[in-house]
């Protein structure tokens, strides 16, 4: 509870200080199109209640998001939909209003990262279990570059973290955010690939296949480590 405390004051912290730069953004997304500069999703927060994820809007207007049958929602590199200014706030700055989210209280700093809400169906009880933490601006799947895994591995990472999270990996997700983001995008490779010689992980991602059923997502080759 004090931790969750600190993270709210250090967002709000950060949300006052970073105002004029949050102005700047909301008013070139504005003139550049018109539209609303702020997206809301409803997204899964902890104890599978929604909440309005807020993000910079990076798409042109009214486009909805394409979520994989894994659940997965698919980023495309040169996706049409996605708008000039849209390409450079998706370094990572079109997340920042999750700021707002974690002084609300419905994020934290890291965890896993909220889903949509419409995937809740298609989850059994060991998937839903990545519900019981709070969702992350940052989290562990992320920095260990789940994009490129298969849906099943990248909810047993979540899962994994959720059982075995401590400040320190904690800590190591967060200075590793950064430079996932300017393109380290191996950051965590070692870190996976120590991850998938452990059985409770291997039979975490064989349950969370079972769950979402046969032939959902892409299994990738397992990684060597980086040496």
């Amino acid at each position: 509870m004090k931790e969750g405390v600190v993270g709210r004051v250090v967002a709000l912290l950060v949300c006052v200080v970073g105002f004029p730069f949050h102005l700047i953004v909301c008013i070139c997304i504005r003139l550049a199109d018109g539209g609303a500069a702020i997206y809301r999703d409803k997204r899964v927060g902890r104890c599978e209640k929604p909440f309005p994820m807020l993000k910079y809007r990076s798409m042109k207007v009214d486009c909805k998001p394409l979520i994989h049958a894994g659940s997965k929602i698919i980023v495309e590199t040169n996706d049409p939909r996605v708008t000039s200014l849209g390409r450079v706030l998706r370094c990572g700055i079109d997340e920042l209003p999750q700021l707002a989210n974690i002084v609300r209280g419905e994020m934290g700093w890291v965890g896993p990262r909220p889903l949509p809400v419409s995937v809740l169906s298609k989850y059994g009880p060991v998937i839903r279990e990545r519900f019981k933490l709070q969702p992350g601006i940052t989290g562990l799947a992320q920095v260990l570059h789940s994009r490129s895994c298969s849906s099943a591995r990248a909810l047993a990472i979540d899962i994994w973290y959720l059982r075995h999270h401590n400040l320190w990996l904690d800590l190591w997700v967060i200075a590793a955010t950064p430079l996932f983001i300017c393109g380290w995008k191996s950051v965590g490779q070692n870190r996976l690939y120590q991850l998938l010689q452990m059985p409770e992980f291997c039979e975490l991602e064989r349950q969370c296949q079972e769950e979402l059923g046969p032939g959902v997502g892409l299994l990738t080759p397992t990684l060597a480590p980086k040496g």
